[in-house]
This record gives C-alpha cells, structure tokens and sequence, in this order.
C-alpha cells in the first residue's frame, strides 16, 4: 500500500498550498510561492482588470502590477479578510487608476446612489443574456467591479467591501443600481433587435 501511495504522490506533485501560506511564505522571500500565486490569480486578476480598464493591455499590466505588489508588500497582509480579497483590492485600484490613465470614461454610466427598490426576479435572466459583456462596458468601473466580483468570482457583499473599501450597503445599492442599468440596457438593445427585425 506504502507503494501505491509513494507512486501516487510522485505522479501529482507536491500538494498546492493555502493561499496563506502562500502569503506567509512569499514574505520570506520564497519565489516559488510567489510563482503559485502566479499562475492561480493571473488569469482572474486578468479577467478582472479588463473589465474595469476595458483594455487588454493595460489589464495584462494591472495583473502583473498587482501581484509585484503582492511580492513587495505580503508581511504587510493583516489577515482581516481572505488573501484573495487583499489580492482583488489591490488589482480594483491600480484598475481604476490605470483606467484614468487611459482615459476610459465616455459611455459610462452614472452611479445612482439614490436607488432602494430592486426587482430581483430578472437576476438570472440578465446574467444569461447573449448582449451581457457589451451592457457591462457601458457600467461604471465601480459598478461593473460589483457585479463582475458577484457573479463571476463568487465573493459575498461583505468580501466586496473589503476589496471596495466601502460599507456593505454601498456594495448593495451599486449591485441594485448595476441590475437596473444592465436590465434597462438589454431591454432597450431586445426592443432594436425586435424592430430591426420587422423592419
């Protein structure tokens, strides 16, 4: 039996470690670790930051910015919420910083921070729409971060206030204001399609 499991573990490799001890080891230097963290978070990081930025390159450079920052700074981490929102918070500000470099702002769309009702019924039927990505860009950077940590990382609103930096009802009422803007958006893009259509 002994051997079977020598054999095992040789085919798999060594087993991946937690991302606090990921953490813990890239504050002592360990390139290694740091290489781990690599290859689980850039890809997320990547998708992430192109969301906000709305720009590949630039996205690309907010995932390697990020977790160079991660490198310099993993003593710093405080433990008062998980690495992976650490991770997120540092990659949400270079994005919106990088964002403003670029000059991303025509199209957004205006935060209504006024917004208290919400009709969550459409939830699901407007994260399965075919015209979802192009809706999206048209979303502020801090509404568009709400709905891409929720749906597409699958972090809970007080997880997206730590990586925000905002309270929780922030987080709330931009996933209500982010829901009504995307609803509103595929509506009126379903409306064309259906008069282009007849027309």
């Amino acid at each position: 039996m002994r051997i079977f499991d020598t054999l095992r573990a040789a085919r798999t490799g060594p087993k991946p470690r937690s991302d606090e001890a990921l953490l813990a080891d890239i504050a002592k230097g360990d390139v290694s670790a740091l290489e781990e963290l690599h290859r689980k978070y850039f890809p997320k990081l990547m998708h992430f930051a192109r969301r906000i930025t709305d720009n590949a390159e630039s996205a690309e450079e907010v995932a390697n910015d990020a977790l160079m920052t991660v490198w310099r700074t993993a003593d710093r981490f405080e433990r008062r919420s998980k690495p992976s929102s650490w991770i997120f918070g540092i990659a949400y500000r270079m994005a919106l910083r990088q964002r403003e470099k670029i000059g991303k702002r025509k199209g957004d769309v205006e935060l209504d921070e006024g917004l208290v009702a919400d009709d969550s019924n459409t939830e699901m039927a407007v994260m399965h729409k075919k015209d979802l990505a192009a809706a999206l860009l048209k979303l502020t950077p801090e509404l568009r971060a709400v709905v891409e940590l929720t749906y597409y990382n699958g972090y809970l609103y007080t997880e997206i206030a730590d990586i925000l930096e905002c309270p929780v009802g922030t987080v709330k009422t931009r996933m209500m204001t982010a829901r009504k803007r995307l609803r509103e958006m595929l509506s009126d893009e379903a409306l064309e399609s259906s008069e282009n259509a007849v027309a």
